[in-house]
């Protein structure tokens, strides 16, 4: 390695350990994270199955926005609680400010719009918007763990709750969740989103499509208990007739917190109508005593499972369960 790749490399994992402080000031280092290829996400949880509890309420409405030709246009305190709004605009999440009159709305084909020179984005013209908008949880969800879910966001966003720093997410075409438990209160919240147009991921999303940027897909804030369900991935491999199939499933269980954990089970269900299981697997007993997760694995031979094809789509329920003592 030459010396100055070491350098680069020496430089990139010092950036790297300075973000993994409790606070790392986002606005004053945003460059540390939307030119820096070795920080694409910070503090968001794993990625699993899709799904959202029954838990849930959406942020998808109205929300306060301050639109900037550049990051540093934004108020540098316009995530604080009490920051006064009320002449900002208004925009509909989820959508893309463009096609809300904010900015410009641009098609390009596999070109970036700009001087390409990875991982760095233009310093004079990057398009940025500022997010604000409260929202209430219900006194019902206490001692639950509570979860932000953003669907997609182009194409780096920071995110703050009641003032707080809680995560960052670049990558427009996926999701981000943060664990934001210890950020909330019981009544009303306040949510702040800082979002920036170009970042080093955009380099991986050049294609021959319009150019738009913003919160464009749905918001949730969702609880789960201390101890849930979190991934899961099944497999149906056929044997060398197609005849018989092996039903191979994978689940995640996660614990948050650090409380005496009782004995759990989980218990898998494969239904080919509403009353009638054709198969059912249950694991071992578990505890857990510590956060973290486990990860189960479950199979069973199904007999001539009817086959999925366009002209007879069967298809079968699968319903997976967490099973305490009681």
């Amino acid at each position: 390695m030459s010396d100055m790749k070491l350098i680069n490399v020496l430089l990139a994992g010092l950036v790297v350990c300075s973000l993994q402080a409790q606070k790392v000031n986002y606005l004053e280092n945003i460059y540390d994270f939307i030119e820096n290829t070795s920080v694409f996400e910070w503090n968001q949880e794993d990625g699993r199955a899709y799904f959202i509890p029954e838990k849930h309420i959406s942020l998808n409405g109205e929300w306060k926005f301050f639109y900037g030709d550049t990051p540093e246009s934004i108020p540098g305190n316009f995530y604080e609680k009490n920051f006064n709004d009320r002449k900002w605009d208004v925009i509909h999440v989820p959508s893309n400010w463009e096609m809300e009159g904010f900015g410009d709305k641009l098609f390009r084909n596999v070109t970036a719009p700009f001087k390409a020179n990875p991982p760095f984005v233009p310093r004079e013209y990057n398009p940025t918007g500022a997010y604000r908008r409260s929202f209430q949880i219900p006194s019902s969800w206490k001692g639950s763990q509570i979860f932000l879910r953003m669907e997609k966001v182009a194409s780096a966003s920071f995110v703050w709750i009641n003032g707080e720093e809680v995560g960052y997410n670049e990558g427009a075409q996926e999701p981000a969740e943060y664990n934001i438990t210890r950020f909330v209160k019981s009544g009303n919240n306040s949510i702040a989103v800082h979002v920036v147009k170009y970042s080093d991921g955009y380099y991986l999303e050049g294609q021959d499509y319009w150019r738009l940027a913003g919160i464009f897909d749905d918001v949730w804030i969702y609880a789960t208990p201390a101890v849930r369900l979190f991934d899961w991935y099944a497999v149906t491999d056929f044997d060398d007739s197609y005849t018989d199939a092996t039903l191979d499933l994978m689940v995640d269980v996660r614990k948050y917190t650090s409380e005496l954990s009782p004995t759990f089970q989980v218990k898998a269900i494969l239904r080919e109508s509403p009353i009638q299981p054709v198969a059912e697997m249950t694991s071992e007993s578990f505890t857990m005593e510590q956060p973290g997760k486990v990860q189960l694995k479950l199979n069973q031979l199904i007999k001539n499972p009817k086959k999925w094809t366009s002209e007879t789509p069967d298809l079968y329920t699968l319903e997976i369960h967490l099973l305490n003592a009681n």
